[in-house]
């Protein structure tokens, strides 16, 4: 039988340690999101890149892409939007869509950055290629969600993958 102060000392233990849950411990992936989006009212393609601020700025810096690790600058910013421009394209029967750059913007911890291209129609399929901080995060995973009409559809892009097709 437990005295009263062993029982005081195993429950204070398991209150402190739940206090520390588990996912606290866990490493955060290094990921990116993109949406493609197609507006059949506007016939535009809308293009919108979602990095984490910090691996963003990290990687950039390290890479000499900007001077420091800080992307609140409209410079920093700028030069995020033309590195993904390059890293980043898109294909549809045979041809390359030329995307706009539209800008960068920070919120919270993520960092936007815009594209679009006007098309006569919706695409049936796009072939998609996503490099960005792959080549300078090792385990980089790039997700790539594509709407064309109703459904979503995902692809992902990690270590050397080449473009990727999608259909609509």
């Amino acid at each position: 039988m437990l005295t009263r102060r062993q029982t005081l000392k195993i429950t204070s233990g398991a209150a402190l340690w739940a206090a520390f849950p588990l996912s606290a411990y866990a490493h955060r992936q290094k990921t990116t999101l993109s949406t493609i989006n197609w507006n059949e009212a506007d016939g535009m393609l809308y293009v919108i890149h979602s990095y984490h601020l910090h691996d963003a700025e990290t990687a950039l810096a390290a890479k000499g892409v900007i001077e420091k690790p800080d992307l609140f600058s409209l410079k920093a910013r700028a030069q995020l939007a033309l590195y993904t421009a390059k890293h980043f394209s898109l294909f549809s029967n045979g041809k390359d869509i030329e995307l706009e750059l539209l800008g960068a913007e920070t919120q919270g911890n993520t960092v936007y950055v815009y594209e679009q291209a006007k098309l006569e129609t919706a695409p049936a399929e796009l072939v998609v290629s996503a490099s960005m901080l792959r080549d300078i995060i090792p385990g980089q995973l790039n997700n790539v969600d594509v709407t064309l009409s109703k459904d979503i559809r995902s692809v992902q892009f990690k270590g050397n993958d080449g473009p990727k097709k999608v259909l609509a």
